[in-house]
């Protein structure tokens, strides 16, 4: 059942409605605008939910409309920070590193926009360029530095940056604990790029036809007289499962069987885990 809304609500939906249609291609401002329609009701006019609002007036599915929304919340956490995602999909990405960050005190947010200053490249500017254009921070990165933060509570021991000795956090001077996180940043953050530089390096695993492999397997487990048939039969709940069995070619006897499976492959797999 649709509601009238009070004049202040149309003047307003009218205003997010122009927000929409100027700002399609900014995700921030569309999604913002699309979460206070969502928020306050302010579809219920015309149409009797937010998903038939989206699919008539925008030609929107509801989860293209909540990665818009996501996306244009984890911007708004991001923008203190000086990290400015270029497009939906990037600020999607920084979803896990901006609940971490949302949970953190206010002072913990500006240590990390800190952190962001400190590892950004030390590059030059010229006329010609924009001194406040914002830098690429991976969100790993990121997700590292807001984990540390959080991590680091008042009673927790560090080792102090000058004489290296154990003490509690909460006893050091303030530089004095951004050099402790930023250490312990740096670590981490080294840690994370070894990881992901082994895993790229590391040797791709060789990509097996599917068909040959299946000929490769029955060679080696038929014996005389014997075949590799895969059937396709209901399951009795109406959906189909991929036996493959080997059987007697004279005889028609089975003489061993996988158990079913959703996949040819799965089928085949099953087979052999049964003749090992």
């Amino acid at each position: 059942m649709t509601a009238s809304l009070a004049p202040h609500e149309s003047a307003r939906l009218s205003a997010l409605e122009q927000t929409v249609r100027d700002g399609l291609r900014d995700f921030r401002r569309t999604g913002q605008a699309l979460s206070e329609i969502r928020d306050n009701g302010f579809y219920r006019a015309s149409y009797e939910s937010f998903e038939a609002y989206l699919q008539d007036r925008w030609g929107f599915t509801a989860p293209q409309a909540g990665r818009l929304i996501d996306a244009s919340d984890v911007a708004k956490v991001l923008d203190p920070l000086g990290i400015q995602p270029k497009n939906e999909a990037q600020a999607r990405s920084y979803r896990a590193a901006a609940k971490v960050i949302e949970e953190l005190e206010p002072e913990q947010q500006r240590v990390i926009a800190r952190l962001v200053e400190a590892a950004a490249p030390d590059t030059q500017t010229d006329a010609d360029s924009e001194a406040d254009v914002p830098w690429d921070v991976p969100a790993a990165e990121v997700r590292i530095m807001a984990s540390v933060v959080k991590k680091l509570q008042p009673d927790a021991l560090v080792h102090h940056p000058d004489s290296g000795d154990e003490v509690p956090f909460d006893t050091l001077t303030n530089p004095e604990r951004f050099e402790v996180i930023r250490t312990h940043v740096d670590q981490k953050t080294q840690a994370y790029r070894e990881k992901q530089e082994a895993k790229a390096n590391a040797p791709q695993a060789e990509k097996i036809n599917w068909a040959d492999w299946v000929l490769n397997t029955a060679a080696q487990n038929l014996g005389h007289g014997q075949r590799l048939e895969i059937t396709v039969e209901p399951d009795g709940s109406g959906a189909a499962r991929a036996v493959a069995r080997i059987v007697d070619g004279s005889t028609g006897e089975v003489l061993s069987a996988g158990a079913g499976a959703v996949t040819l492959k799965k089928a085949v797999l099953n087979l052999a885990a049964e003749l090992k």
